[in-house]
């Protein structure tokens, strides 16, 4: 948005990018507007406010599915390499027993 705000004063504030120039005339500060607003810095910051919202839904959406993910991954691990019955733990040749 570009103001006046007192004599040989104009004043171009760009609010998403929290930016401020400040010019004598209002010629220049419609420069530093277009030469902003064409800026690399103002594109991000722009695409980066509009697309927040769709970044915040898919988390919201994908950390449920990760807990589900992860419990099933918990289920479905190997047993342990080591035999229910207590003689075999004794036998040295596999398990290590006495």
């Amino acid at each position: 948005m570009i103001r006046k705000e007192g004599k040989a004063r104009w004043t171009y504030t760009c609010e998403p990018c929290e930016v401020r120039l400040t010019h004598p005339d209002q010629f220049r500060a419609i420069e530093a507007c277009h030469r902003h607003e064409r800026g690399f810095g103002h594109a991000q910051r722009i695409m980066s406010i509009a697309y927040q919202a769709i970044i915040d839904a898919f988390s919201e959406a994908v950390k449920p599915v990760l807990d589900v993910v992860e419990s099933i991954a918990s289920a479905l691990a190997p047993p342990p390499n080591r035999p229910h019955d207590p003689t075999l733990l004794r036998d040295r040749r596999k398990w290590g027993g006495r």
